[in-house]
């Protein structure tokens, strides 16, 4: 999961590996907008499967 700021506040999520998983994003106005999107990943079913990543960009999709 990233929560990056651009033009646009954006949250991605990656759901399963990394070859066979499926990218998630959401685009936000503001950052309190993101930060309730990133709670609500992490408090869902699937939340114990999401990790911190380190603090660089998302890899970019060909």
């Amino acid at each position: 999961m990233w929560l990056t700021r651009e033009l646009r506040w954006k949250v991605t999520a990656r759901a399963g590996d990394s070859e066979s998983g499926r990218v998630l994003r959401w685009e936000f106005d503001t950052e309190d907008e993101a930060l309730a999107m990133v709670k609500r990943l992490l408090a869902a079913d699937a939340g114990g499967q999401w990790r911190k990543q380190p603090d660089r960009p998302p890899p970019q999709q060909a």
